[in-house]
């Protein structure tokens, strides 16, 4: 069993990225305007706009949680901040509306933001979370 689920990070990150994406887009506007105005496309402010959605996608793409029965890893935009724990370190999760946290013995309380459908993501959560306090 391997279930991926879009993530965010929590919520100062999350906002904080998407400012910064906004920023870019703004940014790439106000190039446009200062250069050429309404006339041609600035190819200048195209190239802003095109790495600023690049970047956006990128993290949208890679901010995943991909949950087996052996490990709940973590995917982050850069492969170095991946999180990867094992099913028995994590001690407890809490479920709110969209926001998952997970207490792991080895990295404290992990908060995920989740705008996709809550209840899979926690049924998923406990089929590998459940056995282990069970067992």
């Amino acid at each position: 069993m391997k279930k991926r689920f879009l993530i965010q990070p929590a919520w100062l990150d999350f906002s904080m990225f998407w400012a910064v994406i906004v920023l870019g887009i703004s940014i790439s506007v106000i190039v446009q305007m200062e250069l050429v105005g309404y006339g041609p496309i600035s190819w200048v402010a195209v190239v802003i706009l095109l790495v600023t959605l690049l970047v956006a996608g990128l993290q949208v793409w890679r901010s995943q949680l991909i949950i087996t029965d052996q490990l709940v890893t973590i995917r982050r935009l850069l492969p170095g901040n991946t999180l990867a724990v094992p099913p028995l370190h994590i001690t407890a999760m809490q479920v709110g509306r969209h926001q998952i946290r997970l207490q792991t013995t080895d990295y404290g309380w992990l908060t995920l933001v989740h705008f996709g459908r809550q209840a899979a993501l926690t049924a998923a959560l406990e089929s590998v979370i459940l056995p282990n306090e069970r067992g």
